[in-house]
């Protein structure tokens, strides 16, 4: 078998940890652009004796050293240029089993080697097939579909192993066999072109067999026709043994050898080649110890990785108990909490929530609340719907809405909503954006804030079924954010879209939640110097962030920051000198006191994050200073308490600052490295992830790059793109998570300088909206901008079934998918008694008015049945008049000619009249002899207007006729010079 030359193998060593036996999986996977095909193994039994060849999925594709001196020697990795195809793995069988009876075992081998040179390596970023995103679309693929990994090679007797009957049963020597076993640690790129080469490789049904030992007969018969040639008694020695002796004493007739048993028809599925292979194996004692198939399939599921990923856990085990941790660089504890933490996989999926998710909050490691945004403009109101708030239960797989953040739908003044038919037609409620939601585990309250400038806290039932409203705390804005303290007061903050007073801390009142004390703060920016407000009607600086301390000496600090913002949406009305100002302010919730903020008290605020356990804080922040790289658009600074005796240790101040070239930060996250160092990274509207160890220095280690955005765009992407709206960090610095407007959610490890990224963990059909980790880390819930939650679980059992429906492709052909979950709606709830200014709403429906108009005659029917209704002698009580169809737009006044012909009564046509009209022959004009006279005395009658009567002006007004035209006439006809000649006209 001659090798293809564009083919390309790592020829890395494959150092096979110990692993138990485990069931055989295979599927596969292919794009439209590229074909992903993975290797798998089809092998013999022999269940005391098990073989199986695994690749590590380590980060960085190797193997670690710690794990290498435990396991057994690695494969030896000779310079044959490989074949074109790539195999699968083998296990032993049972020499006196025959083919016809042989059943397969589990192995797996990890993945193929890459097939595209190095140099054309920079272009797979633009394939639709990348190596990261290879679990996430196989998984996604299983997920969505019925069909499951593929069962080819699982079926019996010849249906499953039809090939041990085929015509033909290639053989590769061995040299070949192990450089391709030392080639499959990477997955198998074929461009379209390569794949209409290899012709049937496209498709893949069935696995392609590239290598099948010789069995024991047909190494029996081999020995026999060899002994005949070289003219040798019969022997009954060990045949294997035996034929390698007489091929290695008379290696010069090999040739001579492999063409006499070709010809006699003693091997009849293998050709000259095969057995001239296998000769040579045999004298060079390089034949299997036990019979073995070799095969390419493909893996569209990620089968065989599963397994590889499965075996990696036993071999820490293993690793640990010969040598324990003594003499290693690998953390044992960190590499089994990677382990855990990459069989992370989407289990479930809800859809049809009412907008964007824009907020999660997990009030149990199973349930959790979310809020979505909602169309409440007056534009947009048609688009309202219910769903702005759910409860979700993992172990349940639902997700129930409930309809409290409401208000009445107001009457809009003008547009297409404010017609009386669409308000008729339209929910009297008009459901409310909720952006903010927070738990209290010490007292076992959710916390809800949305646009009804509402904030309502709940109690949620442990099961995840119901929860119920136990207060409600009304604001003069809307409420952007709502924040519980982890101290043990139960301090509960909220922050509203008001220039005064935006910020509450609330004492909650056991007995009566409503009714609780709160304690309102403003900035210092909300006035100037003399006094005067800053804010105007267009603009004024609002919250755009708050924190509660985190560390025990912290929780009961508030953290807010201030931005200005406009009122109208538009930027431009701040004024310039304010564009990039605003305060960063803390207070102690407990007493009311603010403490100090030593630097960057007037940059403009964009988010700020607690440490975890020590006491300070990151704020992001407009650039600030003198000598600022013009490059720097944002700033991160780490604040840590002052040492100032004087400030009694109630100030914070700046000690490090962190350059960012980002022009505004969404989310901020910190991971300790250290008792003097932390991981800071802040995700940006331009897609991009920037990571900073404070123990390097003030440029970003990392920067972690999104794809383009799903929504198109106009502009810039920074101004205009929302870009990464999720980060978090897995259970160790290993992991760290990120989702942005390209819909994606990628896993990274920032340790890795060279390739952090690890794989690509989502792919939504919206961009990433939010996202949060559960408490016990076990649990990741996802939202996209389409108002879709996906449930990423450890656990695969939780993947619960669902139903499944059958789609019609566009080939014609019917495609099983999976029927996605809705969130479950919740009642109507019961139309309001007042309207939004609080009066009375006497409900009418259509037939209560047609009765009032009837009888107090304003409506009239008429006489006629197939009329119907007309106007009335009461029906100028109405005023229901079109004013622009009257003279001078006086719904007094006749109507013009144009809109009186249009009446009912003149267009209805004579029924007399039932015969078809005749045309009448024109009579001949008599001869008159005064001709010229006639004529003079036709134009004496021409028109006088001046010298009409007023009535007949009027008459004349009211049907529509200039009379200055009248007076004036113009005779000028305009004439078209573009107009085409015809020939005539030449």
């Amino acid at each position: 078998m001659s090798p293809l030359p564009a083919l390309r193998y790592s020829h890395s060593p494959i150092p096979p940890p110990a692993v138990p036996p485990g069931p055989a999986r295979v599927s596969a996977f292919k794009s439209k652009e590229t074909s992903g095909l993975r290797p798998s193994g089809h092998t013999t039994v022999n269940k005391s004796n098990l073989t199986v060849i695994v690749i590590s999925d380590d980060d960085d594709d190797e193997v670690p050293r710690g794990l290498a001196a435990s396991s057994p020697a690695p494969l030896a990795c000779a310079p044959v240029p490989p074949p074109a195809l790539v195999l699968a793995t083998a296990a032993p069988s049972s020499e006196k089993q025959p083919y016809s009876t042989i059943k397969p075992a589990p192995a797996v081998i990890r993945n193929l080697g890459p097939r595209t040179p190095r140099a054309s390596v920079k272009n797979w970023a633009t394939l639709a097939t990348l190596p990261q995103n290879f679990r996430s679309r196989a998984h996604a693929s299983l997920w969505r579909g019925s069909s499951g990994p593929r069962d080819d090679c699982r079926g019996k007797g010849q249906t499953a192993f039809q090939w041990f009957s085929s015509a033909r049963r290639p053989y590769l020597q061995a040299e070949i066999r192990e450089t391709l076993l030392a080639g499959t640690q990477s997955l198998l790129r074929l461009n379209q072109e390569e794949v209409n080469e290899l012709g049937e490789l496209e498709k893949l049904s069935r696995p392609v067999v590239i290598h099948v030992d010789f069995s024991p007969d047909e190494v029996e018969n081999l020995r026999t026709v060899a002994r005949q040639i070289l003219k040798l008694p019969a022997n009954k020695k060990e045949v294997k043994k035996d034929l390698a002796k007489v091929l290695g004493k008379n290696f010069t007739h090999a040739q001579k050898i492999a063409s006499a048993v070709a010809r006699s028809n003693k091997l009849p599925h293998r050709d000259k080649r095969d057995i001239a292979r296998f000769i040579r194996d045999a004298i060079n004692s390089k034949t299997a110890k036990e019979p073995a198939i070799l095969s390419l399939q493909r893996d569209d599921y990620d089968q065989a990785g599963s397994f590889v990923r499965s075996t990696r856990t036993h071999s820490l085990l293993f690793a640990r108990e010969i040598s324990g941790q003594r003499g290693r660089l690998l953390d044992l504890k960190n590499e089994f909490m990677k382990c855990l933490e990459d069989s992370l996989e989407l289990r479930l999926e809800w859809t049809d929530c009412a907008g964007d998710i824009a907020t999660i909050t997990w009030v149990s490691n199973d349930n959790f609340v979310c809020g979505t945004t909602e169309h409440s403009d007056a534009h947009n109101q048609q688009y309202n719907k219910p769903g702005n708030l759910a409860l979700g239960a993992c172990s349940k797989g639902t997700l129930r809405a409930f309809p409290h953040h409401r208000v009445v739908r107001p009457v809009v003044p003008e547009g297409e909503n404010s017609t009386a038919a669409m308000r008729e037609s339209q929910d009297p409620w008009l459901y409310s954006s909720v952006v903010s939601s927070d738990y209290d585990a010490i007292h076992d309250r959710a916390f809800t804030s949305g646009f009804d400038r509402t904030v309502k806290i709940w109690s949620v039932d442990k099961s995840g079924s119901s929860m119920g409203l136990t207060g409600e705390w009304a604001h003069n804005g809307n409420v952007n954010f709502v924040a519980a303290s982890k101290h043990e007061s139960g301090l509960v903050a909220t922050a509203a879209d008001v220039a005064a007073d935006a910020v509450r801390i609330y004492w909650i009142n056991d007995d009566d939640i409503s009714t609780s004390a709160f304690r309102s703060y403003s900035c210092s920016r909300v006035t100037d110097a003399e006094g005067t407000a800053v804010s105007t009607e267009k603009w004024a600086y609002f919250p755009a962030t708050m924190q509660w301390g985190l560390s025990p000496d912290t929780r009961h600090l508030l953290l807010v920051g201030y931005s200005p913002r406009s009122r109208t949406m538009d930027d431009s009305d701040i004024p310039e000198d304010r564009l990039n100002t605003g305060e960063l302010c803390l207070w102690n919730g407990l007493t009311g006191e603010r403490w100090r903020v030593m630097s960057a008290t007037t940059s403009n605020i964009f988010e700020v994050l607690w440490h975890p356990t020590q006491d300070c804080f990151i704020a992001a922040t407009s650039p600030l200073g003198l000598e600022v790289d013009p490059r720097i658009r944002t700033q991160i600074r780490v604040f840590c308490k002052s040492e100032v005796a004087e400030l009694q240790g109630k100030a914070f101040s700046s000690v490090k600052t962190l350059d960012c070239t980002a022009i505004d930060i969404n989310e901020l996250t910190i991971m300790p490295n250290g008792p003097q160092s932390c991981y800071v990274t802040a995700g940006c509207t331009d897609g991009n992830t920037y990571v900073w160890d404070t123990a390097l220095g003030d440029k970003p280690t990392h920067t972690l790059r999104h794809g383009h955005p799903i929504d198109s765009y106009t502009g810039e992407r920074e101004q205009e793109d929302v870009g990464v709206k999720f980060t978090a960090w897995g259970t160790t610095p290993d992991r760290f998570y990120t989702g942005s407007s390209d819909g994606v959610v990628k896993v990274w490890n920032i340790r890795s300088l060279k390739k952090p990224l690890v794989r690509d963990l989502l792919e939504a059909s919206g961009p990433i909206s939010c996202g949060m980790f559960s408490p016990d880390r076990k649990r990741l819930v996802v939202g996209d901008a389409t108002g879709r939650v996906f449930m990423l679980s450890l656990d695969d059992e939780e993947q619960t079934p669902a139903p499944f429906m059958k789609v019609q492709s566009p080939n014609n052909r019917a495609r099983t998918v999976r029927r996605l979950t809705p969130v479950i709606l919740h009642p109507d709830p019961a139309p309001p008694a007042f309207d939004a200014a609080g009066n009375p709403i006497h409900l009418e429906t259509g037939w209560s008015r047609a009765k009032v108009y009837l009888e107090s005659q304003q409506l009239e029917r008429h006489s006629d049945p197939t009329i119907g209704v007309v106007q009335g002698p009461r029906y100028a009580e109405t005023g229901m008049f079109r004013a622009e169809a009257h003279l001078e737009g006086d719904p007094t006044q006749p109507l013009l000619a144009g809109w009186g012909v249009r009446q009912q009564e003149d267009l209805r046509a004579p029924c007399e009249s039932r015969h078809k009209g005749v045309l009448l022959a024109l009579r001949p004009v008599p001869e008159k002899p005064d001709l010229a006279r006639l004529h003079l005395d036709n134009t004496m009658l021409d028109l006088d207007v001046d010298g009409l009567d007023e009535p007949t002006r009027r008459d004349l007004e009211s049907a529509g006729v200039d009379l200055d035209e009248l007076m004036n006439p113009d005779y000028v006809f305009d004439y078209d010079d573009d107009a085409p000649l015809s020939e005539d006209e030449f």
